[in-house]
């Protein structure tokens, strides 16, 4: 026998006593022998609990489906490749869980700077750009930066709802912003040097 217990409760016999009872005779003598060699294969990341799991997810799913397997010679890969899924889904699941994770902590930081008294780098920029100045600064970089930088610094949105409204990755999003903020940045630092060089060569023509 394996060395690790299935739950019985995933053998509950889904018919007739009798049959049910034919039926989880042949499922157990079927695929238990197999047990050890299912848990070493999903322990091949180090997890053991998870892998217990993932197993355990495999055998209640092999039950359901165990009418669809004709030929019990090959159980195991039929198991291995219910295992596979298993784990599959159990990484997307996880995974889907950090991006969230991550897009929260981006947004709590982000209404962090929006709540703050301290101006951001854009607000600066604003600062020192004059009253029509900063539509002819955002038409002056690329129309997908400028419209980052105008919907997070101006409008207030978050960047998953810049993703949602551009249907580009939220990454895509973050990296636009800043590029859109550096190229804003460079326009008024090339104004503000043409602007002493601007009255030298007024001053030079008299005016």
């Amino acid at each position: 026998m394996p060395s690790w217990p299935v739950r019985t409760s995933i053998l509950q016999p889904p018919g007739g006593h009798v049959k049910g009872e034919a039926r989880r005779a042949c499922f157990q003598s079927t695929t238990l022998p197999h047990l050890d060699r299912l848990v070493a294969l999903a322990s091949r990341r180090g997890d053991r609990e998870e892998a217990e799991d993932d197993v355990q997810e495999t055998y209640a799913r092999a039950w359901i489906a165990f009418d669809q397997l004709r030929d019990t010679g090959a159980a195991f890969p039929w198991l291995c490749k219910i295992l596979r899924m298993v784990a599959n889904e159990r990484r997307r699941t996880v995974a889907r869980r950090q991006d969230l994770l991550f897009i929260t902590e981006l947004e709590a930081a982000h209404e962090e700077i929006v709540a703050s008294d301290a101006p951001s780098p854009l607000e600066h920029l604003l600062a020192r750009l004059e009253a029509g100045s900063l539509r002819e600064a955002l038409r002056s970089i690329p129309e997908d930066l400028a419209e980052a930088v105008a919907l997070h610094d101006m409008h207030g949105l978050k960047y998953r709802e810049i993703a949602e409204v551009t249907s580009v990755p939220m990454g895509t999003v973050m990296s636009r912003i800043s590029r859109g903020r550096q190229l804003l940045a460079g326009l008024l630092r090339a104004r503000d040097e043409e602007k002493p060089q601007r009255r030298l060569a007024m001053q030079g023509r008299g005016e």
